[in-house]
C-alpha cells in the first residue's frame, strides 16, 4: 500500500547551530537535483548584453523578432537568452565558425537551463543561496522543517520522481502551509529542495515568517497539512477509487 512519511520539526534560532547552514546543505548536497531556473530573473549579464550588441550589428533584422520585444521589455537573464538562442539558430549557416557564437554555443547547454543549488520557492521569486542561508541566520524566531518522502515505487507510478513535480505541487500547497503554521500567507517565507534517492525520494521544506513572533504548529495543523499534501500526491490512486464500478 502506497504510503507518505512526513517529519515536521521546528529549529530555534541557535548562534552555535545557524540554520543557513541548513539551507545550504539541503540545497548542495549529493542528490539534490538542481532545478533553480529563478537565476534567469536577474539582469542580463554584461557579457550576454555585449553579445546581443553584435548580434544586432551582424543581423539588424533580428530586431524585428518576438524574442527581441520580449528582450526590450524586460532585460533579465532569461529573455537575453532567449532571444540570443532564437537568434543564433536562424543565422547558424552564417556564424557556427565565428569564435564569438562557437563559444556560446558551446557553454550554455546546462549553465543557462538551470543553477548551481536546487533550493526553489514561490514562481518568480530569485533564488540566491548565499542571502537565503544569511537572512536564516540572522532570523530570531523558530522555522518549521518538513520532510516528505515516498518509496521509490510509489514515486514513479505517481509521477513524483522528478524535482520539477514536487516543485510545481508545492507552489500550490502555500496556502495550506501557513493555515498549518499559523502564519498570514503575506508573511510566510518557504524554501525547499528535492532529494533523488535511489529508495526514498524526499523533499526537504523550511518555512517561516517575516514577523519574528509568529507562528506555531499544533498536531491539527500537522494533520491538516499531511491532509492536504496525500491529497494532491495520491489523487491518481483517489480516482481510480472513485472510478470503479460497483460489484
Amino acid at each position: 500500500m502506497a504510503r507518505l512519511v512526513t517529519k515536521f520539526k521546528y529549529l530555534k534560532a541557535d548562534q552555535e547551530k545557524p540554520i543557513g547552514g541548513y539551507a545550504t546543505y539541503i540545497a548542495t548536497r549529493e542528490g539534490v537535483e538542481k532545478i533553480d531556473e529563478s537565476f534567469k530573473l536577474a539582469p542580463a549579464t554584461v557579457k550576454q548584453q555585449k553579445l546581443i550588441e553584435k548580434i544586432l550589428g551582424d543581423f539588424p533584422d533580428s530586431a524585428t523578432m518576438l524574442e527581441y520585444e520580449d528582450y526590450k521589455r524586460d532585460k533579465t537573464v532569461g529573455a537575453a537568452s532567449e532571444f540570443i538562442t532564437r537568434a543564433i539558430e536562424d543565422n547558424a549557416h552564417e556564424i557556427l565558425n565565428q569564435k564569438t557564437y562557437a563559444d556560446y554555443i558551446g557553454t550554455r547547454p546546462g549553465a543557462e537551463r538551470f543553477g548551481s543549488h536546487g533550493l526553489f520557492t514561490d514562481d518568480g521569486v530569485q533564488v540566491k543561496l548565499k542571502e537565503v542561508s544569511q537572512e536564516l541566520n540572522a532570523h530570531q524566531g523558530n522555522v518549521w522543517t518538513l520532510i516528505i518522502s515516498l518509496r521509490r515505487e510509489d514515486a514513479e507510478r505517481l509521477g513524483f520522481n522528478t524535482g520539477i513535480r514536487w516543485r510545481n505541487m508545492l507552489r500550490t500547497q502555500t496556502q495550506s502551509l501557513a493555515d498549518s503554521l499559523k502564519i498570514p500567507m503575506d508573511h510566510l517565507k518557504w524554501y525547499a529542495a528535492f532529494h533523488n534517492e535511489s529508495h526514498h525520494p524526499h523533499i526537504h521544506l523550511l518555512a517561516y515568517s517575516t514577523v519574528e513572533k509568529e507562528g506555531f504548529l499544533t498536531k491539527q495543523g500537522v494533520a491538516k497539512m499531511r491532509s492536504s499534501l496525500a491529497k494532491d500526491i495520491f489523487e491518481q490512486d483517489l480516482l481510480c477509487i472513485y472510478e470503479r464500478p460497483l460489484q
